[in-house]
């Protein structure tokens, strides 16, 4: 239950930074989040290694912040044309999403019961539907995902749409997906080429074996190239004598010819 509650704050989250900035109190947000304190890309994607690879995203998208949000780990991005923000959360002991919730029914049935505790909150969600469940490609991987629309209360953002979803790394942890946008700005293509662009990141170890494996097929290439070039100048060498044989038993048959 925590679980989905988290996520349903995270999407507001995501929707209030929209609504504040057409209110005029985007101050707000600078002043408490820094967003005006702008980090290179590079230094954003170094920072959200623990979270997720970013570092091949698509130039269209910016990684906006990267930070425990709530008590969780997680990074939110955002496709600079659209608007359209993402975030990827860690699993934790209090955050946990898998694929059977989507498989049999339940994760409707979650949100719902969810919804209905957060009613009397300033800030909550009504009318929250899934549309349709589907899978996309993620983290290397094929994963579920629910389509979903709701309305928001006390915020100029009146509807939103977007995708909720779960990946999970090497050692089964899941990766909390979100996706959001207004209502009729929401498009599932920015999500999913998004999302399919985002790996997993690579263990110490695993980089290092990656590194040594890259380095001995190097090597090995090099190897095969010195092979090759020792094989071809053999070849050479070879016909080269073979011909100055044939050239040297012609001179001499020549030469008894002549001789007669």
């Amino acid at each position: 239950m925590g679980c989905l509650k988290f996520l349903i704050k995270t999407v507001i989250i995501i929707f209030a930074i929209i609504g504040f900035r057409s209110t005029g109190c985007w101050d707000w947000c600078v002043n408490t989040f820094h967003f005006n304190k702008k980090p290179s890309q590079e230094s954003m994607i170094e920072k959200s290694r623990d979270v997720a690879d970013f570092s091949d995203i698509p130039e269209e998208y910016e990684i906006a912040k990267s930070a425990n949000i709530l008590g969780y780990r997680a990074v939110i991005a955002e496709h600079c044309a659209t608007g359209q923000k993402f975030a990827v959360v860690n699993e934790n002991k209090g955050l946990k999403l898998t694929e059977k919730d989507f498989k049999d029914g339940s994760l409707k049935k979650k949100i719902d019961a969810v919804n209905q505790k957060l009613e009397y909150q300033y800030i909550h969600v009504k009318n929250f539907t899934i549309l349709k469940q589907g899978k996309m490609k993620a983290m290397g991987q094929t994963v579920p995902y629910a389509l979903f629309e709701a309305d928001v209360t006390n915020l100029p953002v009146k509807t939103l749409k977007g995708i909720i979803s779960v990946a999970s790394d090497k050692d089964g942890k899941g990766k909390i997906l979100v996706a959001a946008n207004e209502r009729d700005k929401y498009s599932q293509i920015i999500s999913e080429q998004f999302f399919k662009q985002v790996k997993l990141t690579e263990t110490p170890e695993k980089a290092a074996d990656k590194d040594k494996n890259e380095t001995n097929n190097d090597k090995n290439t090099e190897n095969d190239t010195k092979k090759e070039k020792i094989i071809t100048e053999t070849k050479e060498k070879i016909i080269d004598t073979a011909q100055k044989t044939r050239d040297a038993v012609e001179k001499t048959l020549e030469s008894k010819r002549n001789g007669k």
